[in-house]
């Protein structure tokens, strides 16, 4: 072999030899690459805004959070047209090397859900304000009286008055949940009262000949609520189901003799039988809770009007205004005009699920309760919550 033969020989063998080193270190590198990629794990964290509230195993986990907490506030049957989540709330990847801390995972992601729409806790303090009920506070707070009762151990509820304080827990949601959907449901159809005269009873008297009936009907509506709490609603269609039934309510015609007629006699808080009573010259609010309470004592009696001989309690308040010779129907929920409860004066009518009083004020009101307490004076709220007010003067 020639001496230039030997060189290129050489250098042949030299570039073998470095192709051969580079070829191990790629595939050494390519390796390491590999371990690097495979030494990390994939979490799935769930997002309300920038913080993370939950990390799940897998994707499925932390969109059935998600799912969780969207459809909490949807109605069993209801055709869903949106849901948005305040702030929104999403999914991340999160890339762990094994060498990193591993984060907690949720195992129970109905726990999680449910702590996204509770929230936090915080205790605050409510002043109980002049026309209160315990009924109207549970109502703003999302609290039922029992639960009100549990936070204030020792407190009469029931006997609130301004200036009281009450203990309340309430709740924060992480997000604000906003509905919009297309509900079906049957609702009541009030029934009406018809009056029919008749001479066989005095002209203070009345009775129920027919009891009304509610009747059904199916309604479709558009609901949009917030966290569960509707904030407008919008009435697409109804079906009547059943008919309601009216009330027939039959009104005296026939004149007591003169000893036993309204006249000037003096005010009675006796009970007793006599129907003597003064009623006001001036029939304004005030006046008309001021007559109204002379009556405490005396008996109550169902589909009675006699301020003396007994009375249900639609009618006393029928009574007592008619005595004031105001005219108002035998049951008296849809008398008047509706205001708020805020807003209530003495003479106005208080309307219960099934009761009416008369309000006195300073958060009082008198009425027929009951066979056993008769007509008596009693805190607002005391047969249930206030559910409308109706002014008459």
């Amino acid at each position: 072999m020639s001496f230039l033969d030997e060189v290129k020989s050489k250098k042949y063998a030299i570039i073998v030899l470095a192709s051969l080193i580079i070829g191990v270190i790629s595939t050494t590198l390519g390796a390491a690459t590999v371990t690097a990629y495979a030494a990390t794990t994939d979490y799935y964290a769930v997002k309300i805004g920038d913080e993370t509230v939950a990390v799940t195993g897998t994707q499925e986990e932390a969109n059935a959070i998600i799912d969780g907490v969207k459809n909490h506030y949807v109605t069993e049957g209801a055709e869903v047209l949106s849901i948005k989540c305040d702030p929104a709330i999403t999914t991340e990847i999160l890339s762990v090397k094994r060498s990193d801390e591993t984060p907690e995972v949720a195992t129970d992601l109905q726990e999680v859900t449910e702590y996204i729409l509770t929230g936090t806790e915080e205790e605050t303090v409510y002043t109980v304000e002049t026309g209160d009920t315990v009924w109207d506070i549970a109502s703003e707070y999302g609290f039922t009286v029992d639960e009100i009762q549990a936070m204030n151990e020792g407190v009469d509820i029931e006997g609130l008055y301004p200036g009281d304080t009450l203990n309340l827990t309430e709740y924060r949601p992480m997000v604000n949940v906003t509905v919009e959907q297309k509900v079906t449901s049957e609702k009541e159809i009030p029934f009406e009262t018809v009056t029919k005269d008749s001479d066989e009873l005095y002209e203070d008297e009345t009775k129920v000949e027919t009891e009304g009936e509610k009747g059904s009907e199916l309604v479709t509506e558009q609901i949009v609520t917030v966290n569960g709490k509707v904030t407008s609603s919008t009435e697409l269609s109804s079906e009547v189901t059943k008919e309601p039934v009216d009330e027939v309510v039959l009104e005296g015609t026939k004149e007591r003799a003169a000893s036993a007629s309204s006249g000037s006699g003096s005010s009675s808080n006796s009970g007793s039988s006599s129907a003597s009573y003064s009623a006001p010259s001036n029939p304004n609010g005030a006046a008309i809770a001021s007559f109204a309470c002379q009556f405490v004592g005396n008996p109550y009696a169902y589909g009675g009007t006699s301020l003396t001989g007994g009375a249900d309690c639609s009618g006393f308040v029928y009574a007592v205004y008619n005595a004031c010779g105001i005219s108002i129907p035998r049951v008296p929920t849809a008398a008047g005009y509706g205001i708020s409860y805020s807003q209530a004066q003495p003479g106005d009518i208080l309307v219960y699920p099934g009761h009416v009083s008369i309000y006195i004020g300073g958060g009082r009101e008198v009425h027929a309760v009951n066979p056993r307490l008769g007509i008596a004076i009693t805190n607002v709220g005391y047969v249930g919550p206030v559910v409308g007010v109706r002014r008459i003067a």
